[in-house]
């Protein structure tokens, strides 16, 4: 292949449309039943191991009362041998019994942060899109209320965008539903290199996209929406040598003081209707 920029796009699109959706339902459900069952086991050892702890605390408490009774007492040389060798008794029981839970203590710690790393894991496969490797719904909700907590303390502002895909149905219609997924993944290949770190994409809905960005202003989305604008049109999508021609509507909106996060989601999504209503391939800014 002769190197073109269009041979070189063709060549990308190849490579990005490698991956494909797949059903994970039963396999994440299995998984998660695992997990559970894998905590409940650690939790009965723990209970178990804190009650033998906490019997053994007991008993050896009462033996020491027992024996400072019977000191206050006054008590011959024979009675204090007997005292002295019964509390030596308890003291090692107990400390026996505390070696004893500390190596269960250990052994289940190390349990526990193996099912930490395994919930991680899981919940990674099931907060991701699998088409496009974005953030699904479930994976916003708890970004979305950890940004907005770290937006209020440290009083910096958030904003979100809401990405449609204009006229995205057509796109199925005369090419295939397969040529509408490389054509998503496609985007959200370009929208990835857009975004800083600390930007969140999302797979928001069927070609809808949302951009949750962390000290951000209205400005500085629309400045980043314009960015990658730009970008897409400099990267165009072709299938069979022809250009797919993908554009977009996009509503932003900045979390105001006295709104929660879902609330500054439905302005940006009003904001994105005001755009397709409006002819499309826009930006509106919610307020």
């Amino acid at each position: 292949m002769p190197p073109t920029p269009e041979n070189y796009t063709k060549f990308y699109n190849a490579i990005a449309a490698i991956k494909s959706p797949t059903d994970k339902t039963e396999e994440e459900l299995k998984s998660a039943y695992q997990v559970l069952f894998r905590v409940s086991d650690v939790l009965d050892g723990m209970t178990e191991t804190s009650e033998a702890l906490l019997e053994d605390l007991v008993r050896g408490g009462e033996v020491m009362t027992d024996s400072l009774d019977t000191l206050r007492s006054g008590v011959d040389q024979a009675t204090m041998e007997t005292v002295l060798s019964s509390l030596i008794e308890s003291t090692g029981s107990v400390q026996q019994t505390v070696s004893a839970s500390q190596r269960d203590l250990q052994e289940l710690k190390a349990v526990m942060d193996k099912i930490q790393s395994d919930l991680a894991i899981n919940r990674k496969t099931l907060e991701q899109d699998p088409l496009t490797g974005a953030l699904n719904r479930q994976g916003l909700e708890h970004v979305l209320a950890k940004e907005v907590k770290r937006a209020r303390r440290a009083a910096h502002p958030l904003t979100v965008a809401i990405i449609d895909l204009d006229e995205f149905k057509l796109v199925n219609d005369r090419h295939g539903h397969l040529v509408g997924d490389k054509v998503l993944m496609h985007f959200s290949s370009i929208t990835k290199a857009v975004l800083r770190e600390s930007d969140t994409l999302v797979r928001y809905g069927g070609e809808e996209f949302l951009l949750l960005l962390p000290e951000t202003d209205i400005n500085g989305a629309r400045y980043l929406i314009d960015r990658l604008r730009q970008v897409n049109a400099r990267t165009p999508f072709f299938h069979h040598s022809h250009h797919v021609d993908v554009r977009f509507s996009t509503g932003a909106a900045q979390l105001k003081s006295e709104e929660n996060g879902h609330a500054m989601l439905i302005r940006a999504d009003e904001a994105m209707y005001r755009a397709k209503n409006s002819g499309r391939d826009q930006v509106v800014l919610a307020d």
